[in-house]
């Protein structure tokens, strides 16, 4: 004879037993077990709480369908521009934040990515202009010339996290960090901790977050009257095997330095230089990201870094969605302020 388990005997929970047991109606449960829908908060935690803890089977048959909101009417359609190295970390932490937020609003997206290959972008225009995206998000990096391009053909977008650059023609919004501030606060933490000759290892010379970090640095320089050696901004490729070239080469070219300032995913490559030339980290030099990514918990000494609230960012650009369908002018260029975190790769023991 054939045996079943336990689970395959179990009887399926039905949504009339769970409203029992929750002491609501079926209609309260279902409505509970929906996202965006008007349940209390307090109701809506106990009635999860219990389905999770009995295995409550969703089905297809799940309540009366409602309406979706407007701005459901259409996939939001998010373009990652991915034509420079790196950021793979990065985009997909934002792009967690974003999608989540719009699955909670009930809210469908379509996500296309375009490199640097010429044929791949006329495949991305080819399918821009077929849907003809009302709400579109860019993220990432584009040349100018095809920023252009993508703002003639899906008018008024929204760049996450990115400023656009001078010469756009056509309204577009910007929703990202402050990565210029993001920068002033790791290179004044780092020269408050004594530090002085801070190599600034960035991205392409023309990528608005080489731009914005280099920007910050200069500034601190110039406001603490510190000198500024141009041998120590380098110009890499956001990839971590870049960042560890750049330092290597650095070093072989007698570039003084007792500090990097960089981002979290080439920061993985400045560590692993310093440990293969045998320079300790912070005692020698200290080691300060920007992104706040995860992985920075787990190095070998753990990563100082700006923190971005990615969460926030998601929910402040799902919101402005929102808010132009209620205002179809409605235009903003948000900044979000980052946050300093302290961790071991800037922190000597007994100073």
């Amino acid at each position: 004879m054939k045996r079943h388990s336990a689970r395959s005997q179990k009887k399926a929970l039905t949504m009339a037993a769970l409203a029992k047991a929750c002491g609501v109606s079926p209609m309260t449960v279902s409505r509970a077990l929906r996202s965006g829908v008007s349940v209390a908060s307090q109701t809506q935690r106990r009635i999860r709480a219990m389905a999770e803890k009995s295995g409550y089977q969703v089905n297809g048959r799940f309540g009366r369908p409602r309406r979706a909101p407007a701005v459901a009417g259409q996939p939001t359609e998010i373009v990652i521009g991915t034509a420079i190295g790196g950021g793979n970390l990065y985009h997909a932490r934002l792009m967690v934040a974003i999608e989540r937020e719009l699955s909670w609003h009930s809210c469908d997206c379509l996500i296309r990515t375009c490199g640097n290959d010429y044929d791949q972008f006329l495949m991305l225009c080819d399918a821009l202009r077929r849907t003809k995206p009302t709400n579109l998000l860019i993220i990432g990096y584009f040349p100018n010339d095809r920023m252009q391009s993508l703002l003639d053909l899906a008018p008024h977008p929204i760049l996450v996290d990115q400023t656009g650059n001078a010469g756009l023609t056509g309204p577009y919004e910007y929703i990202g960090f402050d990565n210029v501030e993001a920068a002033r606060l790791a290179v004044r933490h780092l020269l408050d901790s004594g530090r002085r000759r801070i190599l600034l290892i960035k991205g392409p010379v023309d990528h608005y977050f080489s731009r914005d970090i280099e920007r910050g640095y200069r500034e601190v320089f110039q406001w603490r009257q510190e000198g500024i050696d141009e041998k120590r901004i380098m110009a890499t490729d956001f990839t971590a095997q870049g960042a560890r070239q750049a330092v290597a080469s650095a070093l072989a070219a007698g570039v003084s330095f007792d500090a990097v300032f960089t981002n979290d995913e080439m920061a993985l490559g400045v560590l692993r230089a310093l440990h293969e030339a045998g320079i300790a980290v912070p005692r020698q030099v200290a080691v300060a990201g920007c992104d706040g990514l995860p992985v920075g918990l787990h190095t070998i000494p753990s990563l100082t870094t700006v923190e971005m609230d990615y969460q926030r960012l998601g929910q402040i650009t799902v919101e402005q969605l929102f808010a132009r369908e209620q205002n179809s002018t409605s235009t903003c260029r948000i900044q979000l302020a980052p946050t300093l975190v302290v961790r071991e790769s800037t922190t000597v023991e007994g100073k």
